[in-house]
């Protein structure tokens, strides 16, 4: 079983009384700038009526009367074609749903596929109209796997899509209506293809996900789904549910009420059923707007040494998604095995700039075999390469959250932890309103750090996140500022609580300065 492997998917579909199939929403890659030079194109429609738009269509209605629905090369609605002359265009539409349906395409199973088109909408009514793609992994006839797309764009957007990599065919329709039509609605669409790359699937994947209520009056629920691995490794699923269409995922099923194909040891393979007891949580989940996210992960991630996991959510506030963070703050010891010469000891690494907590994250993802989260302008991310000078102007530094290397926390973060998360009892301070219990401050450390981990930690397992060190956050607090948490050794109370806050200029280091480091996975 594969241990390194990071990433997840996640699947997400709406509560129908028939079964429908929509992939994750996190694998929707709506914004994808471009495909690999080197894939290859299986299928193009440009509307061009040339040699290479060897995907045949057919549309519903044919005819242009009495709206429009079809090619044109003319400019409607502020728009032209995406590239090229002609693209396909609706205005003043009739309130009947008008459709382009795109013939099957046969694809390699095991090879990574994806679908992309161009669309672009105009003030339509989210609450009367509809603008949506089905992709469909069959040969059949029923079309169900509905993805909604946005409704007022204004522009040219791109819609990019991975293909299961189980699917041997694809087939793709989009739809749109006008409930309400007038001269100002507007959905045109350019530039469909389907796009072929080899590549080596090292995440599972979950497609094919639906959730079915029983009609016996028992709130039952059914929930199928189908799992891909291309290691045949068994996997961990995951499932959170939604309530209000989608926007949050606050509901975890009590695992006791779950039987069937969820949590550890899960085989590979179609048709995988969950049985929910949702009556016995008393839920009600005969709204439209019921959503369900699946999580696959490939085996058993081990969690980073010195590190807990932080499950996202709401606190005080403050909403944040999952995260690691390290339990204590960065010793000698880990400063030096990254930046000097070995040896150390456990008392927090002081006199560090926020250039220098930035400098040993990126150095030590890299001595980890781990994308560096950290980027000088287009010097890329090895600090060897970074100019001199580069640790003067903070706003040159950009960080990619998607990075699964080692970072500074944001300060939302740092607060979220501090209260102990999910598991926060509301203390002033991280872990006790006794500050004396869990925080090195001007009333109790002598006017000295002390070694990490000395007193008690907070309801997550981290420690002296309330003094000690002061610890940067990497958000800006103004101009060259960046805000700094947690009080120190030479601080009064007031300084170190939860909610505290204080900034320093990027360049500063002091004796009461550290850092703790976070990552977004093991």
């Amino acid at each position: 079983m594969r241990k390194n492997v990071v990433s997840h998917s996640d699947a997400t579909t709406t509560l129908h009384p028939v079964r429908i199939s929509i992939q994750s929403y996190l694998t929707l890659l709506l914004f994808l700038a471009c495909l690999p030079l080197f894939s290859q194109s299986l299928a193009l429609q440009s509307f061009e009526n040339t040699a290479s738009d060897t995907w045949s269509y057919t549309s519903n209605p044919a005819g242009f009367t009495p709206y429009f629905w079809g090619r044109t090369n003319q400019p409607q609605g502020g728009a032209t074609a995406q590239s090229g002359t002609w693209y396909w265009a609706s205005w003043l539409m009739a309130p009947n749903p008008a459709s382009v349906t795109f013939s099957n395409v046969a694809i390699t199973p095991g090879t990574q596929h994806s679908i992309s088109f161009y669309y672009y909408s105009k003030n339509l009514n989210p609450a009367t109209d509809q603008l949506q793609v089905c992709l469909e992994y069959d040969t059949g006839s029923e079309w169900n796997n509905w993805i909604p797309l946005l409704l007022n764009t204004q522009a040219w957007s791109l819609f990019s899509f991975n293909i299961p990599p189980i699917a041997s065919t694809v087939r793709v329709k989009i739809l749109t209506q006008y409930t309400n039509p007038n001269m100002d609605k507007y959905a045109h669409w350019d530039n469909f293809s389907i796009r072929a790359q080899e590549a080596e699937f090292t995440a599972p994947v979950v497609f094919n996900t639906s959730i079915v209520q029983r009609s016996d009056g028992s709130k039952i629920v059914d929930i199928y789904y189908d799992l891909f691995d291309a290691n045949g490794d068994n996997c961990e699923i995951g499932l959170k549910l939604s309530e209000d269409g989608g926007t949050t995922f606050n509901i975890i099923p009590t695992p006791a009420l779950l039987i069937g194909d969820i949590g550890q040891d899960i085989a590979p393979g179609f048709g995988k059923h969950i049985v929910w007891d949702a009556g016995a949580e008393n839920r009600d989940f005969d709204a439209s707007q019921f959503m369900a996210k699946f999580t696959a992960e490939d085996g058993q991630k081990p969690i980073p040494d010195n590190f807990v996991f932080v499950e996202g959510g709401t606190v005080a506030g403050i909403t944040v998604g999952d995260f690691y963070i390290d339990k204590y703050e960065l010793t000698n010891s880990e400063w030096n095995a990254v930046m000097g010469s070995g040896g150390g000891d456990n008392y927090p690494k002081a006199y560090v700039s926020w250039f220098n907590a930035i400098e040993y994250c990126n150095r030590r993802s890299m001595q980890e075999g781990l994308p560096p989260c950290y980027s000088y302008l287009s010097y890329g991310t090895n600090p060897d390469n970074w100019p001199a000078g580069w640790n003067t102007n903070p706003s040159n530094v950009s960080c990619d959250w998607s990075a699964i290397g080692y970072r500074l926390p944001s300060e939302a973060e740092w607060e979220y932890a501090a209260r102990g998360g999910l598991q926060t009892h509301g203390y002033t301070y991280s872990g006790s309103n006794d500050l004396t219990l869990v925080g090195w401050y001007y009333g109790n450390s002598g006017y000295n750090s002390h070694p990490v981990g000395q007193l008690a930690a907070n309801e997550l397992g981290t420690f002296d996140m309330s003094g000690n060190l002061w610890e940067w956050c990497w958000d800006v607090f103004s101009g060259s500022f960046r805000v700094i948490r947690g009080g120190g050794f030479t601080d009064i109370a007031d300084y170190c609580t939860v909610s505290g806050r204080s900034y320093l200029d990027a360049t500063y280091s002091y004796s009461d300065f550290g850092f703790r480091i976070c990552r977004v996975s093991p």
